[in-house]
């Protein structure tokens, strides 16, 4: 049966990897990868971090003092007019203007300024508290133990982190390794339907298929396109390693979340959930007889994995919910549920087991199957559906 498995293996891996949308994809990939890992020092860079010239017109000069002593160093009093203050602003003489009453202030600028307003603001209020601490006759510290913020410190126990730092990191990285094999499924997924209809499309099939049985063109089409994506995805992980090495943001990510564990599994379930999936793909492909209709063939498998995203989701910020766990034993939802559990909370190992024997048994369930519709499939050419499924349940007797 497995006759000229190889060279259909090599030749499919060889064409995909030499095709322009695979150097194209993977290049704008490493691209994004590049600015997603390193998008706090991009923001950096365009960042308008200069302070804007202001004046404080007042007849309390502490507060220019004050918030100096906050950080804003250009700033200065003043007795101009809003007339004045306007036409400098207008003119470029200065960004900012607040004309400030007892502890009532109007700021006049071309734009917002949000760290002079902060700081404005954070001037008078703690010149106001002083003037009534003083007023008061009341011990500032006093004052000062009552506006103490009470110290919390939070130890978690389950397996996404130990604080909310950790926890928060955890659920970030694994958002993007669900987003990874959510996409890749479906990348991958389709171009084995795109491929075996395109090849039955322009009658290359019936010389492959004279030739080697369609179970073995069929594994190897799913064996070769699986064996690209995990190319693909290694180089994606490995540069996405180096790129977030260079920020602060992203290192702490991984390193909270731990990220060998989470590649580890990241790749055990990927390649189930792509087995699984891609033999779907190939017999639906071999269904149709044009590559517009295999898309609309394959539609009900890209829902049933929307699906199971989509309550992927909703467990990153519930992953102990019922549904979440009860799902993650179904073979088409463990893929990425199982993984989201045991990347954010405790899982027995008996669960895991137990997820990855029944994807497993799915899979070989599905790929048996699946060959006799293959088989029966595969050749048959024509629109009238019943009478492809009579072929079809006929040939694979």
């Amino acid at each position: 049966m497995f006759h000229n498995f190889g060279p259909l293996y090599a030749f499919t891996l060889k064409s995909r990897i030499r095709s322009k949308a695979f150097l194209i994809s993977t290049a704008l990939t490493i691209l994004f990868i590049f600015g997603f890992t390193n998008i706090d020092r991009i923001m950096s860079t365009f960042e308008d971090s200069e302070q804007a010239s202001a004046l404080v017109v007042s007849e309390n000069k502490e507060i220019v003092d004050t918030m100096k002593s906050l950080g804003y160093e250009d700033v200065a009093s003043s007795e101009i007019t809003e007339e004045e203050a306007r036409t400098g602003i207008n003119d470029g003489e200065y960004g900012v203007v607040a004309f400030v009453d007892g502890y009532d202030a109007r700021v006049i600028s071309e734009r917002p300024e949000q760290e002079f307003t902060t700081l404005l603001q954070t001037s008078l209020q703690q010149l106001r508290n002083a003037e009534l601490i003083e007023s008061s006759d009341v011990d500032p510290t006093v004052i000062a133990a009552l506006s103490e913020p009470i110290q919390l410190d939070e130890s978690y126990l389950g397996r996404g982190g130990e604080n909310s730092d950790e926890l928060l990191s955890s659920s970030a990285l694994v958002y993007v390794m669900l987003m990874l094999l959510y996409i890749s499924i479906i990348t991958y997924g389709s171009m084995i339907s795109t491929e075996v209809t395109t090849e039955k499309s322009s009658r290359v099939m019936e010389l492959i298929i004279s030739t080697t049985h369609p179970v073995t063109h069929m594994l190897a089409k799913v064996t070769a396109i699986g064996t690209l994506a995990l190319i693909q995805i290694g180089i994606f992980l490995g540069f996405g390693y180096v790129s977030a090495s260079s920020s602060e943001l992203a290192t702490t990510v991984i390193e909270n979340a731990g990220n060998a564990r989470a590649v580890i599994y990241l790749l055990v379930f990927f390649l189930l959930g792509y087995l699984l999936y891609a033999s779907l793909f190939a017999v639906l492909g071999s269904l149709v007889s044009r590559v517009e209709e295999s898309q609309q063939m394959v539609m009900p498998v890209i829902m049933l994995l929307v699906a199971a995203f989509l309550v992927a989701m909703f467990g990153l910020n519930n992953p102990d919910a019922t549904i979440v766990t009860i799902l993650s034993f179904v073979p088409f939802f463990a893929p990425m549920l199982m993984f989201l559990r045991v990347m954010l909370v405790d899982v027995a190992v008996w669960e895991v087991a137990l997820s990855i024997g029944l994807l497993i048994g799915t899979i070989g369930i599905t790929l048996w199957i699946g060959s006799k519709f293959y088989r029966g499939g595969v050749l048959f050419y024509g629109t009238n559906a019943i009478k492809q499924w009579r072929q079809i349940l006929q040939n694979r007797q």
